[in-house]
Formats: C-alpha cells, structure tokens, sequence
C-alpha cells in the first residue's frame, strides 16, 4: 500500500522565550511520517478524535468523528504505518461508531473499545486470525435527535452511555468505564473470564452537596487504580472518587471552578495523571488553561498551579489534549483552535514549565494545527498526534527519552 509518508529528518523544538534550565539541551524528535485522509490509499481519518498504540508498538487505533470510523494499522520494526484495516458505521452490519470519540485496549490489544457520542454506544472488536471483527454494539439505540434534543428520556437511559464521549480500562483489564456527555454518568462494565463485556451500573452523583458529574467528557484512573477522577465539562468541576479492590466507587472530593483557590478551571476537557499518583494535570478549553491538583497528605486534592494561553504567547486556545511521557518528566498539551505542541518539564514539585513547542518557526511541517489527541507510546520512543483540521496523523520518534528535572519549587505553600 502506498502512504503519504514525509521524512524530514530530525527537528528541533522551538525553544521556549526563557533561559533554558539545567539539564534541557533541545530535545529533537524526528517526524517519521504524516498520514492524510483520503491520501495514498489512507482512509478513515476524516476528522481524527484519538489515536492509541499498542503496548509492543505492533498497531495503532484512530477513531474519527467524521468519518465514523475505526482505522487500524500495523507498524513494522521501524514504527513505519500501514493501514489494513478501516471500520465504518455506513459499512453493512457495523454500527455504534456515530461520532466516534475515543478507543481503549484491553486484552494486550486484542480487544478495542470505541465509544461513538451520537450513537450512544460501546463497541467492541476482537482480533481473530490477525483480523479484527466487530464483536458486539452495547447502546440504548436511541436516536441522536432524541437524545439531544431536551426531552426528558427517563428509565429509557438504561446504560448511561448518551454522549459517550471517553472510554478507559483498570490495569487489570476487568472494568472498563465510559464517560457518558448526555447521560450525565460513568457507566461501569465488567470483563469476564472469556473477555465478554458485560454492564455493572452507572454513576449519575458524585458529592451530595454538589449534586450531578457535570457532565463527563474525560475520566483516568490513579496508577493504583484506587482513585477514579472525573472532569464535568459543563459544571467546570473535577469529581474525586475512592475504588475499591471490587471497584466499587465511592466520592471522596469535588474540584471546582472558583471554589478553594481553584482558578481557570473552565470546560474542563482532559485529564492525565502523573506516574506517581501526587498530582492531576488537566487541559481546560473553555479557558484555554492547564490546571494542575496536587495530592495532600490528607489524600485530597488542591489547586498547584494554572497556565494559561495568554501567558504562555499562544498555544493554548481550546486546551483539549494532554499526554505525559511514561517517566512522567515531559508534559505534552495542545489547545485544537490553536497551532502546534507545547512541552513542558514537569517539576519535582509537580509544576509544569514551558521547554518549547512543536514544531519551530519556518519548520516544513508548520501545518500541524488544531491536535485533537496527543499519544505517547507505553514505552516513550514514539509521540503520535491527531489533527482534526487537517484529517491528519503525525508520527514522531522521540529521540531522547531520557531527562533530567530541576527542583524549582513553585509559590505554594504546598511546595517542599
């Protein structure tokens, strides 16, 4: 098959304004190839919303909105992509990828899972004689038009899955948790022993006092898995919950905009979570914002730090996308109004500062705007971006993986 694939060799990051610190030299990636819908036999990426990898490098997911689609492809040893694979809701018997919005693996990647915002659905694939297949559609099979039209819809949302917008997975595989926009919930769903998918319940309430989820758009789970985190796009709040070992989910803490010092916490969008659990990173569109949580001794959460667009020169506008590097020492963000990728260093003290952005002025690839997903592979060798605007993947290898922090401390009276 023949790929659009552009080879420009090493580039560097633009450096950030500031003095550069101790211990950055310029990190460089090199872009391996960009990937274009409808371009050399490329399909299903008309208007991408997330890209994920497998754990061993071996394929890549795209889910797209536009198209309605899953596109798969195989990576040989050199991460070099090939599609071989591309499932769409106008194709006969598949169905539940209506505005698909976001893919998880379980099962070493012989399983995806991709949720589709207007179908309302989870779909399932499996891979069988190194092929995927549609295993099952799990959704009320509402009607968009109904769902999003007002009316009340009662014991007719009986899986919390209108609007599901993120799909993630335990570390153990056995519970997968979709954020559901419309239904207002978390639905929880359980693996069985031959990997059938089976619904437990929904979570439509976090703290009393603060009544709903707000609308869920992002979820991610502590690295111990014994904390869920819960961004409410609409009510600009971050809802803490406690899991225990059965996953069983209990509210511990609500997050919100204006409340306890929290600034700039508007239309919360994006959530990653440090590999130490200490701290919650979150990309905010509404204003145009990175927030960072810090974890207590007390095990709840306070405002650390907030950086915004307007401080930052640009960069941030519709802040969506977020990715850490495994180690937890590069910090990626994106805003899909804006142009480029940001990368930060993240701080002994959990902060985040500016290193550059991606890629430098007058570079051949200046059209890498409005990223709606950024994706680091498990192992930190490879950085894929999804660009909604230009139905676009970019593939890079990250070329120094390994990186020194600094301990500055930021004005916090939780910084030691």
């Amino acid at each position: 098959m023949l790929l659009f694939v552009c080879s420009l060799g090493n580039l560097k990051i633009a450096a950030a304004a500031e003095p550069k610190e101790a211990g950055y030299s310029g990190a460089e990636f090199k872009l391996l190839q960009i990937l274009k819908d409808g371009v050399g036999g490329v399909y299903g990426l008309d208007n991408p919303r997330a890209v994920t990898v497998a754990a061993d490098n071996s394929r890549v997911f795209v889910v797209s909105g536009d198209d309605n689609a899953l596109a798969v492809f195989a990576a040989d040893k050199h991460f070099t992509l090939s599609q071989n694979q591309v499932f769409k809701n106008t194709a006969s018997g598949i169905n539940g990828l209506e505005g698909a919005s976001a893919a998880a693996l379980i099962n070493h990647g012989e399983q995806v899972l991709v949720t589709g915002f207007y179908d309302g659905a989870l779909s399932v694939f499996s891979r069988r004689n190194n092929r995927y297949l549609l295993q099952e559609t799990i959704s009320d099979g509402l009607d968009y038009k109904l769902v999003f039209s007002g009316a009340s819809l009662g014991d007719k949302d009986s899986l919390g899955l209108l609007g599901a917008w993120e799909v993630i997975s335990s570390n153990d595989d056995k519970q997968i948790l979709v954020a559901g926009y419309k239904s207002d919930a978390v639905s929880v769903f359980d693996v069985t022993a031959d990997n059938n998918i089976i619904f437990n319940h929904f979570v439509k309430t976090g703290m009393p006092a603060a009544g709903g989820l707000g609308n869920p758009v992002s979820l991610a789970l502590s690295p111990s898995n014994e904390e869920l985190f819960v961004l409410g796009f609409e009510k600009h709040r971050l809802t803490v919950f406690d899991r225990d070992k059965e996953g069983k989910l209990s509210a511990k803490q609500v997050l919100q905009q204006g409340v306890a010092g929290v600034e700039h916490f508007l239309n919360p969008q994006k959530i990653v979570v440090s590999p130490d659990g200490q701290f919650l990173y979150v990309a905010c569109s509404g204003s145009n914002a990175l927030v960072v949580f810090r974890k207590g001794p007390n095990g709840r959460y306070a405002f650390l730090q907030a950086i915004t667009d307007s401080g930052l020169g640009g960069g941030l506008k519709g802040a969506a996308s977020l990715a850490l590097s495994p180690d937890g020492t590069r910090f990626y963000a994106a805003g899909e109004g804006d142009t480029g990728l940001l990368i930060f260093e993240t701080r002994i003290g959990g902060g985040l500062k500016l290193l550059g952005r991606l890629p430098e002025e007058n570079s051949p690839i200046a059209e890498l705007r409005g990223i709606s997903s950024i994706n680091v592979s498990q192992d930190g060798r490879y950085l894929l971006l999804t660009a909604a605007k230009d139905d676009a993947l970019f593939v890079f290898k990250v070329m120094n993986t390994k990186h020194n922090r600094v301990n500055v401390c930021l004005k916090s009276p939780n910084c030691r």
